[in-house]
C-alpha cells in the first residue's frame, strides 16, 4: 500500500518507520530533585550561543556526570571534561527521563538549529526500572527515538550506547534483552550501538558495587571505566 506524506510518496512500512509506537507517551515531565523545564530552556539557550559539536542524550546517569548545562549535582565533571578536551559537548541528561520524555524533548527544540558531528544516546534504564517496561516496549521507544534524531540531524553520527546494567538481579535479562533488540534495531537504519556498559558488570551481568554509588548510578571509578571505553568512540574534528 502506497500513502502520499507531505507530497512525497512512501510504502506503508517506510510510514510506520515514521510513527512512534502508540505506548511512546512523549510528554515534559517535573520532578522534585530540579526544575525539569528550566534545564529544558538552559539546552535551547546553550545552543543558541555556542552550537556543540557532540552531544550527549540521556537520563540522570549522563545528567549528573559533569559539562554543560551544569546541574546541581556532578560527581566527576572531571572525568567529562577530560573525556571530551577539546571539543563542544552538550549533557543533554535529564534526571528522571524515560526515552518518551527524550522524544519530547527533541520535538520541542533540544537539537534545532546545531548541526553536531556525533550524538550519543544512553537511555532507557528509567523504562525498565522505574516503570516497568518490557523489553521490547522499552526497545521501541529507543528505536523511535535514534529515528526521530535521524530526521533532525542527518549528518551526525549517531551512538547508542546500550543500558548501563544494574545492580538488581531481576534486572539483568531485560537489559540484556533490550539491548539486543535495540541493536538489530537501529542496524538497519545505520546507526551504531555500542554496549560500552559491561566494562561495569560481573559475570553474573550485575553492576559491580564498587563503581556504583547506588543501585543504578555510576560512582567517579565508574564514571572513569566508561571515560576508557568511549575515548576510542570520540570524534574530536582533527582528523576532518
Amino acid at each position: 500500500m502506497i500513502l502520499l506524506l507531505l507530497g512525497i510518496v512512501l510504502p506503508m512500512k517506510a510510514l510506520m518507520a515514521l510513527s512512534p509506537p502508540e505506548t511512546l507517551q512523549a510528554t515534559p515531565q517535573q520532578r522534585d530533585d530540579y526544575d525539569w523545564m528550566a534545564r529544558h530552556a538552559e539546552v535551547l539557550a546553550l545552543h543558541q550561543q555556542v552550537p556543540p559539536e557532540i552531544v550527549f542524550i540521556g537520563d540522570s546517569i549522563t545528567h549528573h556526570w559533569g559539562g554543560v548545562p551544569i546541574g546541581k549535582r556532578r560527581v566527576a565533571p572531571e572525568v567529562w571534561d577530560e573525556l571530551f578536551a577539546g571539543v563542544t559537548v552538550s549533557n543533554l541528561g535529564f534526571g528522571f527521563d524515560y526515552a518518551d520524555n527524550a522524544y519530547w524533548r527533541i520535538l520541542n527544540g533540544e537539537l534545532d538549529g546545531i548541526a553536531p558531528r556525533q550524538i550519543f544516546i544512553n537511555i532507557g534504564t528509567n523504562n525498565l526500572g522505574y516503570r516497568g517496561d518490557s523489553p521490547q516496549q522499552c526497545a521501541a521507544h529507543i528505536i523511535a527515538l535514534v529515528r526521530l534524531i535521524q530526521r533532525r540531524q542527518p549528518q551526525a553520527e549517531i551512538i547508542v550506547l546500550g543500558i548501563y546494567p544494574r545492580r538488581e538481579a531481576h534486572l539483568v535479562e531485560p537489559i540484556r534483552q533490550t539491548n539486543l533488540l535495540v541493536q538489530q534495531g537501529v542496524r538497519a537504519d545505520g546507526v551504531r550501538f555500542v554496549d560500552v556498559g559491561r566494562c561495569l558488570a560481573g559475570e553474573d551481568g550485575r553492576a559491580l558495587p564498587h563503581y556504583f554509588r547506588d543501585v543504578v548510578h555510576p560512582n567517579r571509578a565508574g564514571y572513569a571505566r566508561l571515560a576508557v571505553a568511549m575515548r576510542p568512540l570520540i570524534v574530536d574534528g582533527k582528523d576532518e
